[in-house]
């Protein structure tokens, strides 16, 4: 089984775990101008781009040949931030969710709300523990996860693996 995970965000990423194979690849999410010139809000998710990272995917590790599941994780809108800020993180949610599921029968598509997988795994909100449990589960994603802003990436592999461990 392959599993596609997705911490979204505009700042977010992918990631491919197989259960034989194990850590497969992962992404940041691509973004692009919307168009706004003012505001806080003047990046959005890039269709075109995200498009091309599953096709590559689904080519690359023969989506095909194995049974693939999805899972993203559902944004929680906090009461303290910008209404703008909530707008932007369902826009994404909502655009992945979409081109995710174009690749998963619907009974292969999980929405994870981030309570529940990080409970699974003792974590926080510490980005740092969120990297070093992703290395220590996939010593081969370490070379994907070496910057401090890496944290989107292991959150991914991590949702992931939640995914793997629960079906």
């Amino acid at each position: 089984m392959i599993v596609l995970s997705c911490d979204p965000g505009l700042t977010g990423a992918l990631a491919l775990i197989c259960s034989k194979r194990g850590f497969l690849e992962c992404e940041d999410i691509p973004t692009t101008d919307n168009g706004q010139t003012t505001g806080s809000m003047k990046r959005w998710v890039d269709v075109n781009g995200l498009q091309r990272i599953l096709a590559h995917w689904s080519t690359k590790h023969d989506f095909a040949s194995d049974c693939v599941h999805a899972v993203v994780e559902r944004p929680i809108p906090m009461p303290t931030l910008p209404a703008q800020t909530v707008a932007s993180q369902f826009d994404t949610f909502g655009v992945i969710r979409a081109l995710v599921a174009g690749r998963v029968t619907p009974d292969q598509l999980t929405v994870i709300n981030p309570q529940v997988w990080k409970k699974f795994f003792g974590l926080k909100t510490d980005k740092d523990e969120s990297i070093a449990c992703a290395i220590r589960l996939y010593p081969a994603a370490a070379g994907y996860l070496q910057r401090k802003k890496d944290h989107n990436r292991s959150e991914a592999v991590l949702i992931g693996h939640w995914l793997l461990r629960t079906i």
